[in-house]
């Protein structure tokens, strides 16, 4: 598609220019921040963006930070009081985005209103309020559209070009039926949404933690290659050793016996002595396949799988991978232990919250053999 319109002449038209993108004293403050958002400091994270808030009181990033340093200091367990407090922030980005330029064809602008609308159309899904989280989404959309045309020159848009990309193909490609409901979508390119996002891992400055965050997704969850995703899931867990859901997704691409012989046992118990019952559920499950397939001790790995199941019934809306696992886990070693009923109760729970072909194929085989 010819470009309709290119950085220097939006910045001529419009008299706005670079305050975040363009390198400089501002935007090494907001990498400071970021760099402590990801790592769950959030005391440190306010202290550069109260900073960079001196030099830009009126601009999206600074509330936009905030909320992202709420979303990154309680991922993934957002309580519906901790929302509000992140949609003051976000209503207020997209604000400001406005304030400064109405017509939202700035970059910077673009950008942060966009990612505003995007985090209340995740949250708004994820609690199945459809009809807010499709008006947001609509709103991205239309922003996210003109970020394709300056990704080539502002290269924070390329996580959310690549996504597009890559997703817009692959989603219906895994649920058809959804495919009927795209054709008025732009068309998308797996392989360049690919080559996008692990751009956007180096090229951005924003973005690159999201990068990293989505492209293990993909490999997890899409494309089955955890051994790619190991890598990327390794690096934020050495850069932001303070990031336990980065932690939590790393022994998730360990989950094989040949990987889990060399796992980070002190990974584990990290995510064990966390206070959310997220991370106890995963550090638990974890704990109980170690103990089942690497120690073979199955009563220490029933009763890790026992605890962490428990943590996970306080949570009845999140860590439905974790819960599978530790279905699927407990399952194996009743099974073992010739409790074939309580056996078939937990596998079939196992399926239940599978998000993943290799649980469920595993659960399966299981069930048939009971």
């Amino acid at each position: 598609m010819k470009r309709i319109f290119t950085t220097a002449f939006i910045f001529a038209v419009l008299n706005l220019p670079a305050q975040v993108f363009e390198a400089g004293y501002i935007q090494d403050l907001v990498k400071k921040g970021t760099d402590h958002i990801y790592n769950a400091t959030p005391d440190s994270a306010e202290f550069y963006i109260a900073k960079a808030e001196t030099h830009l009181p009126q601009h999206p990033v600074i509330p936009l930070m905030r909320a992202m340093t709420i979303l990154w200091a309680n991922i993934p367990t957002i309580s519906e009081d901790l929302f509000v407090k992140m949609e003051v922030q976000l209503d207020s980005a997209i604000l400001l985005a406005k304030e400064a330029d109405s017509s939202l064809e700035d970059p910077e602008m673009i950008f942060f209103a966009m990612a505003a609308y995007g985090l209340l159309a995740e949250y708004y899904a994820d609690q199945n309020h459809t009809m807010k989280a499709v008006g947001e989404a609509n709103r991205a959309y239309g922003l996210m559209k003109k970020g394709f045309e300056i990704v080539d020159e502002h290269p924070e848009f390329l996580l959310t070009t690549g996504l597009y990309n890559y997703f817009r193909e692959k989603y219906p490609e895994r649920h058809p039926i959804y495919k009927p409901l795209l054709w008025f979508f732009r068309g998308g390119d797996m392989e360049l949404g690919l080559s996008q996002l692990e751009k956007a891992r180096t090229a951005s400055f924003l973005t690159r933690v999201e990068a990293h965050v989505y492209l293990s997704y993909i490999y997890l969850r899409y494309e089955f290659n955890p051994k790619i995703a190991q890598q990327y899931l390794s690096e934020l867990c050495e850069l932001y050793p303070n990031n336990f859901y980065a932690k939590a997704k790393y022994l998730e691409s360990l989950a094989n016996p040949e990987d889990f012989e060399d796992v980070p046992i002190d990974i584990i118990y990290s995510l064990i002595k966390h206070e959310s019952p997220y991370y106890k559920l995963a550090g638990y499950v974890f704990l109980g396949y170690f103990e089942e397939v690497i120690v073979k001790n199955q009563d220490k790995a029933e009763y890790a799988y026992r605890l962490g199941l428990e943590y996970g019934d306080e949570i009845p809306d999140h860590g439905e991978y974790f819960k599978s696992f530790g279905y699927l886990g407990l399952g194996r070693v009743l099974a073992n232990k010739e409790e074939k009923e309580e056996a078939k109760d937990l596998l079939i729970l196992s399926l239940k919250f599978a998000e993943t072909e290799q649980v469920e194929s595993e659960a399966k085989e299981l069930l048939s053999k009971l």
